[in-house]
């Protein structure tokens, strides 16, 4: 397929662009930042998705589906220019592109945007699937924006997924990059009685289910990318600190509240989720267990 990956060069981004290549496909990456490497069967523009005036007609030529990574990264301090960034870069991006999209004499068949498990706010012991309702906070509000647009897509007559993407589990980014900063130092934390839920996701199979909604026309609307087994926080912790030695500190929630304010639903927020969709089409994972997840990502 002849694919386009907005936010290419970003952490997911990367990983995808450099996966769908060696599957065969051809990529297109639009990203405000500059493409480093050269590869066959790559393009890449540096483009302000933010910008439409500056896309151009051509580079959506014999494209089979765009797949949207952008985003901002959400791990930093929520002040009003930072939520504004993380909402535009999201939201507003996926409604540039499919304004842009419905002009186009030739259109592309699937528009795939990344979304995010905070959609379901939080939910204590709930299980939640594809079919659960969305929760509050800001985190949710980007998220049921984030979708709407992307759903505009299918009045052009495009199919439309919406990927949730749970936490992502490799080293060097994402939420991992996030804790290996205190581990460095011998130590972790543990948030309140660490009871809630922690979906997660191995990088390698969020790649691959990136590809699967992409290529198979059985997948539309949402789709919970997590793994079927998700953990307490508190376990996802001490299956942490037993690949990467550390002292396990509990941090009370008062405090992280009045540290990171409305920034701490990230670490905070309960949530059960599960891969309905996903499972109901025989995805197989090939990371579903959190131990041999961790032990991948340690393997170096």
């Amino acid at each position: 397929m002849n694919i386009i990956v907005c936010g290419g060069n970003g952490f997911i981004g990367s990983n995808l662009v450099q996966h769908l290549l060696r599957k065969g496909h051809s990529v297109t990456i639009l990203d405000r930042n500059k493409t480093r490497y050269s590869l066959p069967n790559l393009k890449s523009f540096q483009i302000d998705l933010l910008k439409p005036d500056l896309f151009q007609e051509e580079w959506f030529n014999n494209i089979d589906a765009v797949i949207n990574l952008s985003g901002k990264d959400i791990f930093t301090f929520w002040n009003q220019e930072a939520k504004k960034l993380i909402w535009e870069s999201r939201v507003t991006v996926n409604k540039n592109l499919v304004d842009f999209i419905s002009k186009l004499p030739e259109k592309p068949k699937t528009f795939v945007s990344a979304s995010a498990v905070g959609f379901y706010g939080n939910n204590g012991d709930d299980e939640l699937t594809e079919e659960s309702p969305h929760g509050r906070g800001f985190l949710a509000e980007v998220c049921i924006s984030w979708e709407k647009e992307a759903l505009e897509s299918e009045k052009y007559g495009i199919r439309s997924v919406q990927v949730r993407t749970a936490p992502v589990l490799l080293k060097n980014g994402g939420i991992m990059h996030q804790m290996m900063k205190s581990m460095r130092f011998g130590f972790t934390f543990v948030f309140g009685d660490g009871n809630h839920w922690f979906p997660w996701i191995h990088m390698h199979d969020l790649l691959r289910i990136y590809e699967e909604v992409t290529v198979n026309d059985s997948f539309s609307g949402p789709v919970n990318a997590s793994s079927p087994e998700p953990v307490r926080f508190k376990d996802f912790i001490k299956s942490l600190v037993s690949f990467k030695k550390a002292l396990i500190i509990p941090f009370p929630v008062f405090l992280l509240k009045l540290f990171l304010q409305e920034t701490s639903d990230v670490l905070l927020f309960s949530q059960r989720v599960v891969p309905s969709k996903l499972q109901k089409y025989g995805f197989t994972f090939e990371y579903p267990n959190l131990k041999n997840a961790l032990k991948e990502v340690f393997k170096n």
